[in-house]
């Protein structure tokens, strides 16, 4: 008798077991009714897009989840590239006067804030943005506050070469950045072709920038960044000069940095074949480029600037500096035009 009730107890739990597992195997969401009477995976749906509305990304000071397609981007000074990429901008913020894409942001309806001492951040919460794509060099603190407003990631702008790929992975158009850089390159090449009867010997340039008596020398690259055109200056060269030795000699001493004061006394050590004046202003206003022109007229009574190799054979070109101080395809496209135009070529 004890051994049936004991079988019997035993059959009862195996089937209480198994009822038990199947239960725990079956989606809650199987059999729940939606209100118009279609099955709804309602709970399993959600998970699935919570899932997808966001992704981890690398960026230059940390990983961060943004979310998978914004479509309110605010540009923390790396305008540039975001315009290049076609993203959703809603604000741009330039640094101080840097405005040569301002028409064009505005054509498109992008408000502009430029950064003066720092960021707008009353500008960037009002623009409602999902996401906030800086550029790196910005003081941390600065970057912790945007990042309270929007999921935050800040890229090189020095290197954009590097940081459109990353930028393009980040948001899925990567098929974009590759465009754009063949777009550059073929222009490289082109620019090359037509400046080609100057620079088939092999010419030395160097680029000063004239500053109210302070007098700064570019160099060619940053040695310490991946890419050789990484300086403000890097196109000039990309176009067939080569560096004065000058240049060379200091940019091996100042890895980090992207150029040198020079005073009036090292100027003979300068024995480059072209010279480019690099206006005193990045606001590139006829005012900015008449004071460089000034400090350029009081620079060429001094006998040690009449002996250089560049000024004795006419090869001495004043470039706007709205241009040149900054960083990006559309910035390296301008360069490149104002390089064949002082030179007496046509533009791409």
């Amino acid at each position: 008798m004890y051994k049936q009730l004991h079988l019997k107890l035993t059959g009862i739990l195996l089937v209480f077991t198994i009822l038990l597992v199947a239960c725990s195997q079956t989606p809650a969401t199987t059999s729940q009714q939606s209100a118009d009477g279609v099955q709804s995976g309602a709970v399993t749906e959600e998970n699935s897009s919570a899932d997808s509305t966001t992704k981890t990304v690398e960026s230059d000071h940390s990983s961060r989840d943004i979310p998978a397609k914004p479509e309110r981007i605010v540009s923390i000074n790396m305008e540039d590239i975001l315009l290049s990429l076609e993203v959703p901008l809603v604000l741009a913020t330039p640094i101080g006067r840097q405005d040569y894409l301002n028409e064009q942001l505005k054509a498109q309806g992008v408000p502009v804030e430029p950064i003066s001492e720092s960021v707008n951040f009353e500008a960037v919460v009002s623009s409602n943005p999902d996401l906030i794509i800086a550029n790196a060099s910005l003081d941390s603190k600065i970057l912790e506050q945007l990042d309270k407003i929007a999921p935050t990631i800040s890229y090189d702008r020095r290197n954009w070469q590097e940081s459109i790929v990353q930028i393009a992975e980040a948001l899925d158009i990567e098929d974009k950045a590759e465009q754009i850089l063949q777009k550059n390159k073929d222009q490289v090449s082109e620019a090359q072709q037509r400046i080609v009867d100057i620079t088939k010997t092999k010419p030395t340039a160097a680029f000063l920038r004239l500053e109210e008596k302070d007098m700064r020398l570019f160099f060619s690259s940053i040695p310490s960044t991946p890419f050789p055109g990484s300086s403000y200056v890097g196109a000039g060269y990309e176009m067939g000069f080569t560096p004065d030795s000058l240049v060379t000699k200091l940019e091996a001493e100042n890895p980090e940095r992207m150029n040198a004061n020079i005073s009036v006394e090292l100027l003979p050590e300068i024995q480059a074949d072209y010279l480019f004046i690099v206006s005193i202003s990045s606001d590139g206003s006829d005012e900015a480029l008449q004071k460089t022109k000034d400090e350029l007229s009081e620079i060429q009574q001094l006998q040690v600037w009449k002996s250089l190799p560049a000024v004795q054979s006419g090869h001495v070109y004043v470039l706007n500096a709205k241009n040149w101080l900054i960083d990006g395809p559309v910035a390296e496209s301008l360069k490149r035009n104002e390089m064949l135009e002082v030179l007496g070529l046509s533009a791409q």
